[in-house]
């Protein structure tokens, strides 16, 4: 297959949608000579904030001179993005060779039960980290953990940023149910880190002591805590496993990176536990560096900020809405933001607008160019419900949504889910906007 032909097969395996399960991988897995053997992974599952942690590892892994790998999901720039290398997408030509590859595996090993598209990009990802030799992977689940396709590896650790609601058609209808798909990912005698709380924490534990993975829980064996913070930089001080840290600078805005600092700190220490102490400064001081696209990313917008932020389920609203107080208190300004929002059709987006909309000053929504996308006279009457005052337009459009709010002076917000923040991304790029200074 060449390029087009690849992108083309690789994306019509959506119709299969998701299916639980890993053994179609493991076959496939096992024809192409099992490439995920060898290599030492990092498995991060969560509600939210995996993508950040994973963002952490990657910047502390390069810092420290490790050819590391990244898979996520979704990835930033369409497919080629969901699997990395040392911040460089596979290239197209490696993308076509190993698509051709995989399918004749499948054909020869699953023909009856084909892999979904999820499934095709992990063995990709395996094959693609295998070949290249990386020393470390940072591998982020897709969906769940105990039938992600992601399960078939053998992590040096794993983690769950958090439990909350979201997907629950697919991992069950309460907290305990999605706390115990997540927990699939935890492995027998694997260190295991967490920052889950309340019954999903008891849930996770659980499941981690009957496999005999030691525990390290976030405020108990690992705490931090943030001793000031500016529109740019947040000052942390850490207290690790066998490393502190008594005061460091983490680019990534908002209270919820705290947290995720943590897991990715704690992740690091315990995958190397023979860490020496220069290496471990040197893994610290890339958190002040680091950027993670789509998650509260700011940009310059004249003199105020533009933030993209793929805020796509309540929890993850709640956080969105925190980090805009503090950015407006930061900046000493008055916190109301001009909004753009899109959202999905299967999120519960009347939750998510409570978090937020207390902030918004006007509003523009648009649909996602995506075919869950929502329609926006919907979400315009669930706006109207909480905050009849509110100013509101419908532009369909993404990319013209935020051409138009770009017009309005002050702080503006872009949010409701990755794909269509992805989108208002572009149409950023294409202005030359640079990022907040």
């Amino acid at each position: 297959m060449n390029v087009q032909e690849a992108f083309a097969w690789v994306e019509s395996l959506s119709r299969f949608g998701i299916k639980p399960g890993l053994s179609r991988v493991q076959r496939v897995l096992a024809a192409l000579g099992n490439p995920q053997v060898g290599l030492r992974f990092y498995h991060v599952a969560g509600t939210n904030g995996k993508g950040s942690v994973c963002a952490m590892l990657c910047a502390m892994s390069m810092a420290v001179g490790h050819r590391t790998g990244l898979y996520t999901s979704p990835g930033f720039d369409g497919l080629n993005g969901r699997m990395v290398i040392d911040g460089q997408p596979i290239d197209d030509s490696s993308f076509a060779t190993y698509a051709t590859v995989i399918r004749e595996a499948i054909e020869q090993a699953s023909s009856e039960d084909p892999l979904t598209e999820f499934e095709v990009l992990t063995v990709m990802a395996l094959l693609y980290f295998a070949d290249k030799q990386v020393d470390v992977v940072v591998w982020e689940t897709g969906l769940g953990g105990r039938y992600d396709a992601t399960s078939v590896v053998t992590p040096m650790v794993t983690a769950i940023t958090n439990v909350s609601y979201d997907h629950v058609e697919i991992l069950g209808p309460t907290l305990a149910d999605i706390a115990y798909d997540k927990a699939g990912i935890i492995k027998p005698n694997i260190p295991f880190v967490t920052g889950a709380e309340g019954e999903a924490y008891g849930i996770v534990e659980k499941v981690a002591k009957s496999v005999g993975a030691r525990v390290v829980r976030l405020g108990a064996d690992i705490r931090i805590e943030r001793t000031a913070y500016d529109d740019h930089y947040q000052t942390l001080c850490y207290r690790g496993v066998a490393h502190d840290v008594p005061a460091f600078e983490l680019s990534l805005f908002g209270p919820h990176q705290i947290d995720n600092a943590a897991i990715a700190l704690a992740m690091f220490e315990l995958a190397h536990p023979d860490l020496e102490d220069a290496d471990w400064l040197r893994a610290v001081a890339a958190l002040r560096t680091v950027h993670w696209p789509l998650r509260f990313e700011v940009f310059q917008h004249g003199a105020a900020p533009l933030v993209l932020d793929g805020a796509h389920n309540p929890a993850a609203a709640h956080t969105l809405a925190l980090s805009l107080k503090e950015m407006s208190a930061a900046l000493s300004m008055a916190p109301l933001w001009h909004m753009v929002i899109g959202v999905f059709r299967d999120k519960d987006a009347q939750s998510m607008l409570k978090e937020v909309l207390p902030l918004a000053q006007d509003v523009i929504v648009c649909r996602p160019n995506h075919a869950r996308g929502a329609d926006p006279e919907e979400i315009r009457g669930l706006i109207e419900a909480q905050a009849p005052q509110l100013p509101i337009r419908i532009i369909e459009q993404p990319a013209v949504a935020v051409t138009e709010a770009l017009k309005a002076p002050g702080p503006l917000v872009i949010w409701g889910n990755l794909h269509m923040v992805e989108d208002a991304r572009k149409a950023i790029s294409k202005l030359g906007m640079n990022y907040w200074t």
